[in-house]
């Protein structure tokens, strides 16, 4: 749900509509603080919270970065990655 709304803002920042592109970060930023809230990884926790600071600061800038919003959408991405290739290793 958190690359939903990565690339629902991916697709604002095309359209240069500052406004919905903090909207999908807002949402983005609420669902990772959850995800980190239920996480008890201490290094998946770690990846975690510097995915957030960067959206933080992504959410905080005057104009849509569309090279950085791919670059967390790519990390999220490896990091799904990496817990279903741990969770199948384990069952």
């Amino acid at each position: 749900m958190i690359a939903n709304e990565l690339n629902r803002a991916k697709n604002w920042i095309k359209k240069n509509d500052l406004e919905e592109v903090k909207n999908c970060y807002e949402r983005a930023l609420e669902l990772l603080d959850l995800t980190v809230e239920i996480t008890k990884d201490k290094n998946r926790l770690k990846e975690y919270l510097r995915l957030r600071e960067m959206m933080g600061k992504l959410y905080l800038e005057k104009k849509g970065d569309l090279k950085v919003n791919s670059q967390l959408f790519a990390c999220l991405r490896t990091m799904s990655k990496e817990m279903d290739y741990n969770f199948n290793k384990r069952n």
